[in-house]
C-alpha cells in the first residue's frame, strides 16, 4: 500500500483499571507504508468508541490517513450480505467531517490487511504483557501511545531505516485535520420511567425522580452519556456503563438539589446507600428545615469538590458531635478532595461548663474570687509565691495569708 493509507482493526486484552481487573478494547492503526503502528485503549467496540479511538489516534499524529481500510468485524458498519455493508451514521459522519475514504476487506481474508493483523498480535504482546494499570481507560490510552512512540524508533524490517524517519515523509502526503474536533455523539429518544431512569442497551440511567414520565434526548459517547430535555435543557450527566450484567448508573451529586427541595423523598431516594452510615442516621433523625438545609450544603459543597469528598466531609463532622454549618464542611470537603485524612479526635466534652454558665453560680464564683483576692493582699506582692494551685477561694497556697 501506498503513504498515507491506514489499516484499522482490534484486539482484546486484560487490564487492571482503578484497581479492578477488566477487558479493553484495543484499537489498532498501522501504517503498512512505514510499518508504523498506534494502539490505543477503549472501553467498548461500538461505533463511538471507533471515532473515539480514531480522533485519539489522530489528534496524536497531527494528521489524518488518506484511506482508512476495515475488515467486517468492527462496530463502525454492518455487513448485511456478502457484498453489502451498512455504515452506521455516527462514523459516516465521522469519515465526512476528516474527508477519509473508508474501504471495507471481506470476511475471513485476513492477508488483505495482514499489517494490522500482525501490529494486533505485536502489540498485544509488547504492551499487554504484563498486564497494564491504570487510572482510567483515557489514560491507559496515553501511556500506549508513549510507548508506540518509543517503538517507532526501531529499523524497518526490510528497508534498514528507522520507522520514524519512513512516517515523517508518509505524513508529507497526509491531509490536514478539521479545525474542530468531531463529538462522536449518538443521540436516542426514551421516555423516563416512574423511578426517573431511561433504559439503554438493557442499562438504565437515572435522570432523577422529578423527570419521571418525560420523553427525554440521550447522548452517547465512548465514555459518557447525556441526557436532556427535547427543548435542550441540561438533565445529567453519567458514565456509559459497559459489560453483560445490567445496572443502574447515576450521579449522587444530581440528587441533593433535589432533595432540599423535596426531603419527604429523602426515604425512597436511591442515593442512600451512597451516604456514611453515621450521617445516614443523622438525617433520618432531621426534621424537614434541618434536613432541607443539610442537603443545601451537600449541594453546594459536592458541585466545588465532589459529591464523594462532601459526603464524607459531613459524615465526619457528624461523628465528631458537631452541628454541620457551611464554613465546616466546605473546609472539610476541600481537604478530604486533596487527599487528606481528617484527624479522629472527639470532640471536647462541655457539659462540666454549663453549670458555670448559670446566674447563680457566676455571681457565686465571682464573689468567692474577689474574696480570695483581698485576702492574698494582706502580704507584700514581692513576699508572695508564684506557684501553687487554686484552692478555693485563694489563687496562692495555703499559708499565704
Amino acid at each position: 500500500m501506498g503513504p498515507g493509507v491506514a489499516q484499522v482493526d482490534s484486539g482484546e486484552g486484560p487490564a487492571c483499571i482503578r484497581g479492578a481487573r477488566v477487558k479493553v478494547h484495543c484499537l489498532v492503526v498501522a501504517f503498512p507504508y512505514s510499518n508504523m503502528r498506534w494502539v490505543v485503549a477503549l472501553p467498548g467496540g461500538n461505533a463511538e468508541c471507533v471515532c473515539e479511538g480514531l480522533e485519539t489516534v489522530f489528534g496524536h499524529i497531527g494528521l489524518a490517513p488518506r484511506v482508512l481500510v476495515f475488515d467486517n468485524a468492527t462496530g463502525a458498519a454492518h455487513r448485511v450480505a456478502w457484498g453489502k455493508i451498512t455504515i452506521v451514521d455516527v462514523f459516516r459522519r465521522f469519515v465526512e467531517h476528516c474527508r477519509v475514504e473508508v474501504g471495507f476487506r471481506n470476511p475471513g481474508s485476513g492477508w488483505e490487511k495482514g499489517s494490522v493483523e500482525n501490529a494486533v498480535g505485536f502489540l498485544g504482546r509488547s504492551l499487554m504483557v504484563p498486564m497494564p494499570n491504570a487510572e482510567s481507560c483515557r489514560k491507559l490510552a496515553s501511556w500506549m501511545l508513549s510507548r508506540c512512540d518509543g517503538i517507532a524508533g526501531d529499523t524497518h524490517y526490510r528497508k534498514d531505516v528507522p520507522i520514524s524517519d519512513l512516517f515523517a515523509g508518509e505524513k508529507t502526503r497526509m491531509p490536514p485535520l478539521p479545525r474542530v474536533p468531531y463529538d462522536a455523539c449518538r443521540w436516542v429518544t426514551r421516555r423516563a420511567d416512574r423511578e426517573g431512569d431511561v433504559e439503554i442497551d438493557s442499562d438504565r440511567y437515572l435522570a432523577g425522580p422529578s423527570w419521571h414520565g418525560w420523553t427525554l434526548e440521550v447522548g452517547l459517547r465512548a465514555f459518557q452519556v447525556e441526557i436532556r430535555t427535547q427543548d435542550g435543557r441540561f438533565v445529567a450527566k453519567l458514565p456509559r456503563a459497559y459489560g453483560r450484567a445490567a445496572r443502574t448508573v447515576r450521579n449522587p451529586a444530581s440528587l441533593p438539589p433535589v432533595l432540599a427541595r423535596k426531603s419527604r423523598a429523602w426515604g425512597e431516594s436511591p442515593i442512600r446507600g451512597d451516604f456514611p452510615d453515621r450521617l445516614r442516621l443523622a438525617i433520618d433523625a432531621m426534621d424537614s428545615k434541618t434536613r432541607q438545609r443539610t442537603f443545601r450544603l451537600l449541594a453546594k459543597a459536592g458541585d466545588a469538590y465532589g459529591f464523594d469528598a462532601a459526603a464524607k466531609a459531613d459524615g465526619h463532622i457528624v461523628e465528631q458531635g458537631r452541628s454541620v454549618d457551611e464554613a465546616s464542611l466546605t473546609a472539610m470537603a476541600r481537604r478530604v478532595s486533596a487527599g487528606e485524612t481528617p484527624d479522629d479526635v472527639p470532640a471536647p466534652a462541655l457539659h462540666a461548663y454549663d453549670r458555670f454558665m448559670r446566674p447563680e453560680t457566676r455571681a457565686r464564683a465571682a464573689w468567692a474570687w474577689a474574696k480570695g483576692t483581698r485576702r492574698c493582699r494582706t502580704r507584700p506582692a514581692a513576699a508572695r509565691p508564684r506557684t501553687g494551685k487554686r484552692t478555693g477561694s485563694c489563687v496562692w497556697p495555703a499559708g499565704c495569708h
